[in-house]
């Protein structure tokens, strides 16, 4: 799959280039569209290909995209050194944030109803070109999952959102399109991955299909509905049994496989040479080398005081700082005993001495001088030295990993009453180093979960996601980040404004509360 990372490029720009109307139109019949750019089963996999772009847009590629469902939370705060204003409106919560911010636009237009329209046109070439069947089924099981994803993000996001299933050209009917109710979106989703799920294989064959959707993977991704189902907003607690239903399958039955499993060492989840692995169960692959093909998560999340250091730089691990842990965050660890504090953060270059003894400058007796960072800082996904961020790197990053569902399962038993909740999140504890949780009540455990989820899966983009089901996204926020306190408010920052440039061009698009 990473070598298809390489084509991609061209391809998009032949699915895409649909958006000038008017002012061309002379239209050259030469022109490919996606109307007309399908016509053998070949062009189908180049179409899903290109589609298969949308989660390395949502984790990586556009403007600090790994931090826009971290920062304002509990777990993450913006920079004070960075002075993006699109970026320190969604971290900061303040009154700058608005229908007319940046951010919202690129998220809606860019990558949500980008992809969703040439996804929509790949499915309806699958109905019309003549291939064997089950390879049909394959190519709309994989693309009716990525659809899925895009509207999970989206309604998650924005809640009500147009649901667009077919493919249209007519732009008036485009531009007029309402919201369509949030319940009506999950039960778009719900189908599309049922689908996924009975159509996909388990695994795939050959290193081209590296990080393709198996059925596991869609599986995962609908218990992970399922539950923010049951949560806020819309509270639909029967959901809770379904994903128990679902996660029983995939952890205890092994319906979707029996190739998943914690790898043993938490700091190798992220290390290149350790991937693929068995932890991985939706994968977003990446591969190394300029804007749109490598991950841009280090880059994010590296210091800026190595970035401005002599002889570092980005050739030499430097980068943005645009995310660093809450002070209450980071000190919620165990520290001493939990392996993923020491995986995940570190505050000087001498942390990793191996790495930074022969960059660092000198004294006058030859001793290593260490680069201090004016916060701890992120390192869970930086890529050794010797390294070149001015490049990306090859580091895959996940939807979904085996230890998300194991903690989803332990939360599912614990909403419907079982007595083993406490057998998969122990699992995911050994792991980090940590015994066994002590005897809980239904809430207490509730509570716990809220910081087990954040440190196994601290800063990989989807914290905010997990508060807003859990209905504490407003009041625990800020609690834990000082950036959002006087700022944040109940009744609107819930969900993100519909940008205001849509709104312009679709009259029928109403505004969500406080904007």
């Amino acid at each position: 799959m990473k070598n298809l990372v390489r084509i991609l490029f061209s391809i998009t720009i032949i699915i895409t280039f649909n958006g000038c109307k008017k002012f061309l139109e002379e239209n050259p019949k030469s022109f490919l569209t996606p109307e007309n750019f399908y016509k053998t089963p070949a062009d189908l996999n180049a179409g899903l290909n290109v589609a298969y772009r949308a989660p390395q847009d949502r984790y990586s590629n556009m403007w600090a995209a790994p931090h826009f469902f971290e920062w304002g939370t509990d777990e993450q705060e913006i920079t004070d050194k960075s002075t993006w204003a699109m970026h320190n409106q969604i971290a900061r919560l303040n009154t700058t944030f608005n229908a007319s911010s940046d951010v919202p636009t690129w998220f809606w237009r860019d990558y949500l109803y980008n992809y969703v329209k040439n996804i929509n046109f790949l499915l309806d070439a699958v109905k019309k070109i003549e291939a064997p069947q089950d390879e049909k089924n394959r190519i709309e099981g994989q693309a009716r999952a990525l659809r899925a994803l895009l509207y999970f993000d989206g309604v998650r996001i924005f809640n009500d959102i147009p649901l667009l299933l077919e493919p249209n050209t007519d732009i008036n009917s485009i531009n007029t399109a309402p919201r369509t109710p949030a319940v009506d979106v999950y039960k778009a989703i719900t189908d599309d991955l049922t689908f996924a799920i009975s159509n996909l294989p388990n695994s795939w064959t050959g290193a081209e299909n590296t990080g393709r959707i198996t059925s596991g993977a869609a599986a995962a991704l609908l218990a992970k509905v399922y539950l923010t189902m049951a949560g806020a907003p819309l509270n639909q607690k029967n959901y809770f049994e379904e994903a128990r239903k679902i996660l029983s399958d995939f952890v205890d039955s092994k319906k979707y496989g029996s190739q998943y499993a914690l790898v043993p060492n938490y700091s190798d989840i992220y290390s290149e040479s350790k991937q693929p692995h068995s932890e991985a169960v939706w994968t977003i692959n990446f591969t190394r080398g300029t804007f749109g093909q490598g991950s841009d998560l280090h880059t994010n999340y590296a210091p800026l005081e190595l970035y401005y250091a002599n002889g570092i730089g980005l050739t030499n691990g430097g980068g943005w700082s645009n995310g660093i842990p809450t002070e209450k965050f980071y000190h919620s660890y165990d520290k001493s005993n939990d392996k993923r504090f020491i995986a995940t953060y570190w505050t000087s270059t001498a942390d990793i001495p191996a790495e930074y003894n022969s960059l660092v400058p000198k004294d006058a007796s030859g001793n290593p001088q260490h680069i201090s960072f004016y916060r701890p800082h992120i390192k869970k996904f930086r890529e050794p030295i010797p390294n070149n961020n001015s490049e990306r790197t090859g580091i895959d990053h996940y939807i979904i990993r085996y230890a998300d569902v194991l903690l989803m399962y332990s939360e599912a038993l614990n909403e419907t009453g079982s007595t083993n909740r406490d057998t998969y999140i122990n699992l995911v504890r050994s792991r980090a180093g940590l015994g066994p949780l002590p005897s809980m009540s239904q809430e207490e455990f509730r509570e716990h979960m809220m910081l087990e989820r954040g440190w196994e899966l601290a800063h990989e983009g989807d914290r905010r996601f997990d508060l807003m089901r859990w209905g504490v996204y407003i009041t625990r926020t800020p609690q834990w980040n000082p950036q959002v306190v006087g700022n944040i408010q109940a009744n609107k920052h819930e969900f993100w404004p519909i940008p205001q440039f849509e709104r312009d061009i679709n009259k029928n698009l109403t505004q969500n509360p406080g904007y």
